[in-house]
């Protein structure tokens, strides 16, 4: 049983990232003096790929995560004065799992069920400092932290007997990056984010390089995004990543 629930909790993990904004892509442009604010809003039609506790590898496809979403919110902010920008973004998602089979007991058949509710969060926050201000590139560093939390509800019913259990897993770790921007001409720009950190992780990471196209009022975004995990508290997970394309907007307010 451990081996199912831990997959879910893959699964819900990627999840997760499919909606996860990217705090350092929402920065407000410093028109003038004073705080401006910003958002951003991605898809990352990711797959996760990694290993349980127990050595059994992982795989699971973007498709196959999309069956089991319940529901979710989430939502980032950036806030911009001077050379220095405040950012933090907040995910809630759950999956919902019902799984009905049967299993050979003592050379009889017994029907079973299994229902598994999950809940994620992940938060990401910080501070980032304004090194390079040119007309043509720009560069930022970052420090702060990443928050993951899974809860999971399991509900198990073999032949007449019930059982149920409750988990929750976290990891909290301390991160430093940074993202350089250059513009192509007025409209177009590439950009690449990248941070590395650890704490409750023995290793955490990811990167994002991408494109943008200036509007009037948001900019289109489109990139490809690799994120992944490493621990070794050896309860649930020994490492995981996640890996896709993304696209959404950023805009100011």
């Amino acid at each position: 049983m451990r081996c199912y629930s831990q997959r879910l909790t893959m699964s819900l993990a990627a999840v997760v990232s499919l909606f996860m904004v990217l705090p350092a892509m929402a920065e407000p442009e410093p028109e003038s003096d004073g705080w401006k604010f910003g958002g951003s809003v991605y898809l990352w039609g990711a797959g996760v790929k990694g290993t349980d506790a127990d050595g059994n590898d992982v795989d699971v496809s973007f498709t196959d995560i999309l069956k089991d979403l319940d529901g979710g919110l989430m939502g980032g902010i950036a806030a911009r004065n001077g050379k220095w920008t405040l950012l933090a973004d907040l995910i809630y998602l759950s999956i919902h799992q019902e799984t009905n089979s049967t299993v050979n007991i003592a050379g009889s058949s017994v029907k079973t069920d299994v229902d598994a509710k999950l809940k994620g969060y992940v938060s990401t926050f910080g501070a980032a400092y304004r090194i390079i201000e040119e007309e043509d590139v720009t560069l930022d560093l970052l420090g702060g932290g990443r928050y993951f939390q899974l809860d999971l509800d399991l509900d198990v019913e073999i032949g007449g007997s019930k059982s149920e259990s409750s988990d929750s897993y976290y990891v909290l770790d301390g991160i430093v990056g940074g993202q350089v921007l250059y513009n192509l001409n007025e409209k177009w720009y590439v950009s690449c984010y990248a941070d590395v950190g650890a704490g409750d992780s023995e290793l955490t990471w990811q990167v994002w390089p991408g494109v943008g196209y200036r509007l009037d009022s948001v900019d289109l975004v489109a990139g490809y995004r690799h994120l992944a995990w490493k621990t070794d508290d050896g309860e649930a997970i020994d490492d995981i990543s996640f890996s896709g394309p993304m696209i959404g907007i950023k805009f100011n307010f």
